[in-house]
């Protein structure tokens, strides 16, 4: 009885760890910029977001369904950082 209780007790911790690991191993870490949008360029898909003293970001809603929104509004954009190239120096 007391070994039965020991394995799953055991097994829980494992499928705790694999779970934890697999979730960090998901993707890339995702990010957030909120701000107030500047310039909506719906056929280039993208937007402007300002954040103030740290600068405006523009952001690419090409693969976004429904993108609804205009110049003024305030946003959150959660965004991942994707390279499209690298080149040693």
């Amino acid at each position: 009885m007391r070994n039965r209780v020991t394995m799953a007790v055991l097994a829980v911790l494992v499928l705790v760890g694999l779970a934890a690991t697999l979730s960090m191993a998901a993707g890339p870490k995702q990010y957030q910029w909120t701000g107030t949008v500047t310039e909506v360029d719906p056929k280039a898909k993208t937007i402007v977001v300002d954040k103030g003293t740290e600068g405006t970001w523009e952001f690419s809603t090409d693969g976004l369904k429904d993108v609804k929104v205009k110049k003024g509004d305030k946003v959150t954009v959660y965004y991942v950082a994707i390279a499209k190239k690298v080149e040693t120096k």
